[in-house]
């Protein structure tokens, strides 16, 4: 009961954390101890195969697939920031943007600047026989900002970088791809015009 809990709640929260599903899932040990068990369980063929049951599952009921994502990914990395104004210059209403400028929309902020005008006056007439003088304020609407925000596209970039499988793991110091140990390598092999050359010759007398 415990491990499938465990499989539930490490896939309730992105980025994943073990750590925390696993004292969600009622387990007692705490520090390191949890890590260690968490780190553990993830290893075992059972959680294994639950974890990707779960995800193939999901995956199936909301029609997630590689292609929709990567489909998704492409609108917000390729889309024309110019395309989210009108010929004027002025920005166009969400319901006007096309597909990809929509999905990279993030934030539309509507401010409007209003200033006091001069009050409408009313007199109501009162049972006595006199009038009264009512006021009601009035505002006038003298200026109108918009704002939008969209998605960086170099974040949907390496997404789809990553997801492509494109994207190469650096080469670490000390082993034949990286670039300084080449260079190393390549001076190693040149003498230098500083270094000291033997003579033939023997010492003059």
């Amino acid at each position: 009961m415990q491990q499938e809990r465990f499989v539930h709640e490490y896939l309730a929260e992105t980025p994943h954390n073990a750590t925390a599903a696993y004292a969600r899932a009622g387990y007692q040990a705490t520090g390191q101890a949890a890590r260690t068990a968490a780190a553990r369980l993830l290893k075992q063929p059972a959680i294994k195969a639950a974890i990707a049951e779960l995800r193939a599952r999901d995956a199936a009921k909301f029609e997630v697939t590689r292609e929709r994502v990567l489909e998704e990914y492409a609108k917000l990395a390729f889309f024309d920031p110019r395309k989210f104004y009108n010929e004027d210059g002025t920005l166009k209403l969400p319901t006007e943007l096309g597909d990809a400028e929509a999905a990279a929309l993030t934030g539309y902020d509507v401010e409007e600047e209003f200033i006091g005008d001069e009050p409408d006056v009313e007199m109501e007439d009162q049972a006595h026989g006199g009038k009264l003088k009512r006021q009601h304020a009035k505002t006038l609407a003298v200026g109108r900002t918009v704002k939008i925000k969209y998605q960086r596209k170099k974040d949907a970039l390496d997404s789809i970088v990553n997801l492509m499988g494109w994207k190469k793991e650096p080469a670490q110091l000390g082993t034949p791809d990286n670039p300084i140990t080449m260079v190393v390598k390549e001076m190693q092999g040149v003498r230098s015009a500083l270094s000291p050359v033997a003579s033939d010759e023997g010492d003059g007398e």
